[in-house]
This record gives structure tokens, sequence and C-alpha cells, in this order.
């Protein structure tokens, strides 16, 4: 079975196992530090290049044991000791410092532990891939389009090994010392999966470059080819035609500008992080926050998740109690950094750096609740038909659920579950939105398959 580092699969005594790991737990402290020295950082392309120089080593060292704890199962696969960790070269041992620690003994002959340590060598990586995703989208100058159309392609597998990583390191390195530019090398994020750098200049423009290890023909060849794709990639921000692909996805932003309830919910963040957990109505949604941590250290989890869920439920039956025939939405942070490019990763969110740490590693969980009977009717406000698509009153949805389809005078449109996320989770007020979906109606020439985009991100974001 190929791990990717989710919860879901796993049993209680398995979750706590995750939670508890030695490094699981010292990743939410390197993540918080990271965040904080790249909050520090700004734009400067020294500060920068020193942040990167850490996540490189953070990411580095896990991916190593994750190919080691990798290693030890195929062992023991072919009924052999695990030999944990094996050799490494010298080089190799200084990136790893400290060594990994393990949360089962290392000479352990049960296949379920080991597993169990990928899991968790495999959460890392994510999670410092989001740390690497903040950089992107401040590189990027917070332009989710260009965010999107940089991650059509798969995601890459790790770099430790990888043929021509001492090249690409060689050139971020050129980069800084002949033009004193910050280069990002993007096998550190999830997001970036076209050409290998990203070089900001002084001016705010990019220049984005693909590495040859080898002057040999077909290298060069790659290089056309990976340099064309990134040109008919980028040529789709401006929302003239769409993103290669069979969906025809186009980018288009809206003039409506963006704004959240981020800062509203940050005294909910610190409610839970004192008392366990918290709840509270904010504009048209209920948003209630689990601290796990926090849940844990007092001793009393299950008294803590009871409390949780009894204020949650109060406030759900009050302002969102599903009548007859009303659908409520429900989204949840838990298990989401570094999975989908096309949303705004936690650790941009304007918030402490502990907070976005927590959810970057799950120990800080969200659940956001609103009415999708409510947004037709916002619609319907606007002089739209708007019809709920959903078949169940309570629940979760998925990216591509149909939630609601709109229609002006001349089109329509079907809503799906991407942009209800993104409504939800990225706390985006309503009254944003609206216009916002609106807008597409009033295109010349509406696209199949749109993904939204706002006015001045960057004003949102950190």
């Amino acid at each position: 079975m190929a791990w990717d580092g989710g919860l879901s699969g796993l049993d209680e005594s398995e979750l706590n196992r995750v939670f508890l790991h030695p490094e699981h737990r010292a990743n939410l402290s390197n993540v918080t530090w990271l965040l904080e020295r790249c909050d520090a950082a700004g734009h400067r392309a020294d500060d920068l290049y020193d942040v990167q120089a850490h996540l490189f080593r953070f990411s580095y060292r896990a991916q190593l044991a994750a190919q080691s704890i990798g290693r030890a199962l195929r062992r023991m696969q072919r009924l052999k000791a695990p030999d944990w960790p094996g050799d490494h070269t010298t080089e190799a041992a200084a990136l790893i410092a400290p060594p990994w620690r393990l949360s089962c003994p290392s000479d352990s002959s049960q296949e379920e532990d080991w597993r169990l340590e990928r899991h968790v060598a495999e959460r890392v990586i994510r999670q410092l891939r989001a740390v690497g995703d903040v950089l992107a989208w401040r590189v990027y100058n917070y332009d989710r389009r260009a965010i999107v159309a940089l991650s059509r392609n798969d995601l890459p597998g790790p770099f430790v090994g990888k043929e021509g990583l001492d090249y690409e390191l060689g050139k971020v390195v050129e980069i800084k010392d002949k033009e004193g530019n910050f280069a990002l090398l993007h096998d550190l994020t999830s997001v970036l999966r076209v050409l290998d750098v990203t070089e900001l200049r002084p001016d705010g423009s990019r220049m984005l470059q693909e590495v040859k290890s080898s002057t040999a023909a077909s290298a060069t060849t790659k290089a056309r080819r990976q340099l064309k794709q990134a040109e008919r990639l980028l040529a789709a921000i401006d929302g003239c035609q769409p993103l290669p692909g069979a969906e025809a996805t186009q980018l288009w932003r809206s003039t409506t500008q963006l704004r959240t309830h981020v800062r509203d919910i940050s005294p909910l963040l610190d409610r839970a992080e004192k008392d366990g957990y918290a709840a509270a109505v904010i504009s048209d949604r209920v948003i209630s926050v689990l601290h796990l941590l926090t849940a844990a250290r007092d001793g009393h989890p299950e008294a803590k998740w009871a409390g949780y869920a009894g204020l949650r439920n109060r406030l759900l039956e009050q302002h969102l109690g599903v009548e007859r025939g009303l659908h409520r939405l429900q989204a949840t942070s838990a298990d989401t950094s570094a999975r989908d490019p096309a949303t705004a990763p936690w650790g941009i969110y304007p918030l402490p750096a502990r907070h976005r740490a927590a959810l970057i590693c799950d120990y800080l969980i969200i659940q956001t609740f609103a009415l999708a009977d409510g947004l037709a009717e916002r619609f319907q406000r606007r002089g739209l038909h708007a019809q709920v698509l959903l078949p169940d009153q309570n629940g979760t949805f998925d990216t591509s659920t149909a939630v609601l389809r709109i229609a002006g005078p001349r089109r329509g449109m079907v809503v799906h579950g991407n942009a209800v996320y993104q409504l939800l989770m990225e706390f985006v007020r309503t009254d944003r939105f609206i216009p916002a979906i609106s807008e597409t109606l009033e295109l010349p020439h509406p696209p199949q398959h749109t993904l939204h985009t706002y006015s001045n991100e960057k004003a949102a974001w950190k």
C-alpha cells in the first residue's frame, strides 16, 4: 500500500500514535519556527534564501527517513531484519542530524510498526511542502492564477537521490551570488510542478528556469518541452484561453476584492488553545475549533470532545437547524495541507505562526458550517434563479460535487464543491463570494469549468 500521509483509514490507536510520534510533534515546532522566519524575511533575498536552506535540510531529513523506512519494510517482506537506519554518506549524515527518531524499537519485527513510521514520515514531508507553498505564493505575489497554472503536472517525487539535484541547488546559489536574487527551488513546494526554479527579481518580475544536468540532446529537448509547456500555462493566466487539459479549465479573475473572516476567527483559536475547544457564530456560518494538544494535555480528551461536540451542536441547532428541505454544508480543515493547489495554504493566513503551524500539522481542527439554501437566497436577491442540487440535508461534499445551479436571463452555471470549500475554509465573506460567482454569468462566453479568483488577494493574506 502506498501512503500519502493522509489520516483516512487509521483507527483511534493509530491516530494517537501519529500525533504523539516524536518526529510529528517536533515538526510542529519546526514548521512554527520556519513560518516565523518566513514572516520576518519579507521579500529580502538573503533572508528568504536562509529560510529555504533550513526548509531544504528539514525536508531532506524527512525524505531520507521515509526512504530508509521503506527499505526496512521491503527487507521485512523478504523476512530479513529491518537494519535501521542503513548506511548513509557522510554528506547525508550531516544533513539529517539529529538522527530520525522512531516510536517503535529499531529492530521491531512488526510490519505495522514500520508502516505507521512511514506514514508519519510522509506526513512530515507534506507538512514541510506546505511551508514551501508559502514561499511560492509570496514569490508569485499571491496570484492564485499563476499558482494554479504552474501546478498542472503531477506532484514530483522525493528529491533525495534525484538526478540533477546538485545542479538545481547550484543554480539557486549561483543566482544569489551573481545576481543577489532569491531563487525558489520548486521541489520544496507542492504547487510549483513545472520547471525547476523561479528567480524573483528586485522589480517583482519572475524568471522560470529549467536546470539541465546534461548537455545531451535528450536533456535539451526535455528542457525545451518544459519551457513550451510553461509558456502555454502562463498564457492562460489572463483568462483569454483555457489551461491545457481535458477539462479546458479557464482561469478568470473577478473584479470583486477578496475579503475574509480570518481575523474574526483568531480569538476562537486563542480560546481553543487555552480551553481545548471553542465555537461561535460568525456572520452566516457556525465555526468550531478543537485543539488536540490542549485537549490531550488536560488528561480528559473524551470530556473535551464531548464538550466540543455539545457546544458545536447547540450552535448548529440554534442558528443552522435544518428544517425540512434545507441543506447544511460542512467543511473540515483536517488533512488538507499541501493537497489542493487551488486552495490558499494555511501558512499565508493572517494568523499567528503557532496557529498556522497547528493547522498545517492537524493539531488544530476547524469545522465550518453554512446553509446551501442561504447561499441560494443570496443569489436570488441579485435577480438570479438558484437551485440547491445536494441530495442530502447534512454531510460533507467533495470538489466535484454539484452544490448549486444558478441562472440569469441568458445563461446559467453550476457551482461545485471546490468553490464552496473556498468559501467555507478560506472564510470568504459571503458578500464577496456571491458577486464574484455571479460575475461569471456576465462574461460574453462563460467557461464550462472555471477556477474563481478575486482581485487583490495579496491584501487578504500574509
